[in-house]
């Protein structure tokens, strides 16, 4: 009999004679999902049998511990060596010190190694901050962290051999057990990214039951993951719009609502995550981490143009020419203080915020914003207007420090369907390198310019009408693009549209390719 089929008659043996092991499941040959007691509010977890030594998963409660080595016992002979923890909820119940007593090796985040470092808890431990690997038996067992998603000391195990096995601790939930409290939301969202595009076949999440093949989606990423990930991300988004508005956060719990929650939240613990997202998008911005590579800040959402149509193609754009960036809804964070350490601000959203719901606008950029918008270009960095910015603070051609910024002001536009031709007229130019004359149905806007030295890249044509559609100036030692169409995320993914956007921000950060 091989060791496979051993294993596996070992722990039918034990299944059989404990109800405690009966929902331990082997989910590929030597490997196993243990769910939590949710009652203990415990976390999922598993066991991986390698060819020496068994290695325990999780964030075992104190109760749980004990369970954890008679359930090991019952899945193989060989000595539990290694425990992961893919997050630190154990290690104020010391669950931990269990297996630190029985002279388990403790593998763990590399922050909350050196707290327990500094704490002189005995025993040993592996601090992980990037990636570490278990290899032998047959088998690869990869250990990895990717910063601060659910919480700052998630750690990620995956077997890569097929079928691929994926333990996420807290960071996947398959249950409406979900928990915020100590995430990063952005960086969250972006580690789900990472781990469904892990393709793996198995995923063990942190709270309910384990996915299976079954929930592979069309696109071959996994389904399971990218709902969960689908739910924070509309949250994000639904807490943002009222975020761009200025809204409280108590008006924001009675507007925010994100339909097929229930798969992740209970009603009772909705509010916590709006409050939750709420705190972080309104907190104060983190300043950018120093260094050469440009970075841009972008300012998206109002009343007319919802943030979750805006941010994808935007997102995808400056992938495409690997420029970092951060995304502000909140417009009481446009300070002088905030652009600082950016190369570039992209704005696309009027000056109009409606902190009563719908019931009065009012204009937020005021004139210290707006000087300090004019200093940061002026000191060399990059404007990037897009769409309906040129009413950052009116809707006509007053003068004002704003107007004398952008070089031209809002002058309306037209349909929202209307079906326009946007002609390249300056083909020479950094930012029309590569477009092409195109078709867009959207807004077409016809702003009103104000600067002599102001060089007309594009124009909208409809029938005998004709606007302006981009330019592009300097002021001071900075640069200045306005690209007027955006009003839709179908326009906006457009490649010729993917393409002025790309060229727009490097030229703009003072980089020509």
């Amino acid at each position: 009999m091989n060791g496979k089929a051993v294993c596996t008659v070992v722990a039918i043996a034990a299944l059989a004679c404990c109800p405690a092991l009966a929902e331990v499941t082997e989910v590929a040959p030597g490997v196993y999902f243990r769910p939590g007691d949710a009652e203990r509010g415990e976390p999922n977890g598993g066991y991986i049998i390698c060819e020496e030594y068994i290695v325990a998963v999780g964030a075992p409660s104190p109760e749980a511990s004990a369970r954890m080595f008679e359930e090991a016992q019952g899945l193989s002979d060989k000595p539990l060596r290694f425990l992961i923890m893919t997050q630190a909820q154990a290690a104020n119940g010391s669950g931990v010190d269990v297996f630190i007593e029985k002279g388990v090796t403790v593998i763990l985040e590399e922050k909350l190694r050196r707290r327990y470092e500094e704490g002189d808890k005995a025993g040993s431990f592996i601090g992980v901050l990037g990636k570490l690997v278990l290899a032998g038996g047959g088998k690869t067992v990869e250990i990895f962290t990717n910063g601060t998603a659910h919480s700052p000391h998630d750690v990620f195990v995956y077997l890569p051999k097929p079928p691929g096995v994926l333990f996420t601790g807290d960071a996947v939930v398959n249950s409406p057990e979900a928990r915020l409290g100590n995430c990063n939301l952005e960086n969250w969202i972006d580690t789900l990214e990472l781990l469904g595009d892990l393709n793996a076949l198995r995923v063990c999440p942190g709270r309910g039951g384990a996915y299976g093949a079954n929930t592979q989606s069309t696109t071959g990423k996994h389904g399971g993951i990218a709902e969960f990930r689908d739910y924070l991300v509309k949250l994000r988004d639904e807490v943002a719009y009222q975020v761009a508005q200025g809204r409280s956060l108590e008006t924001t719990l009675e507007n925010v609502n994100v339909p097929g929650r229930g798969k992740y939240c209970r009603d009772e613990v909705f509010a916590d995550h709006v409050k939750a997202v709420y705190a972080q998008l309104t907190a104060e911005l983190p300043k950018p981490p120093a260094g050469l590579t440009p970075r841009a800040l972008i300012l998206i959402g109002d009343h007319y143009h919802p943030p979750a149509y805006i941010r994808p193609p935007l997102d995808a754009a400056f992938k495409k020419i690997g420029m970092p960036v951060d995304f502000l809804y909140d417009v009481t964070k446009l300070t002088a203080e905030n652009l600082r350490g950016f190369s570039l601000l992209v704005v696309l959203r009027d000056g109009m915020v409606w902190p009563d719901n719908d019931r009065q606008a009012q204009w937020w950029l005021s004139d210290e914003q707006a000087a300090a918008l004019g200093q940061f270009i002026k000191d060399g960095g990059g404007y990037l207007s897009l769409h309906n910015s040129t009413a950052l603070n009116a809707l006509g051609p007053k003068p004002n420090l704003y107007r004398d910024v952008l070089g031209a002001s809002y002058n309306g536009h037209g349909a929202v369907d209307e079906k326009f031709t946007v002609r390249v007229v300056n083909k020479d130019h950094p930012v029309t390198r590569g477009v092409t004359d195109y078709v867009a149905v959207d807004e077409r806007h016809d702003p009103k310019i104000h600067a002599d030295n102001v060089v007309v890249l594009l124009e909208a044509i409809s029938g005998e009408k004709k606007s302006v559609n981009a330019y592009a100036r300097t002021y001071g030692r900075g640069r200045i693009v306005h690209l007027a169409n955006g009003h839709n995320r179908k326009v906006l993914e457009n490649p010729s549209m993917q393409k002025l956007i790309a060229n727009a921000a490097l030229w703009c950060s003072g980089i020509q390719r």
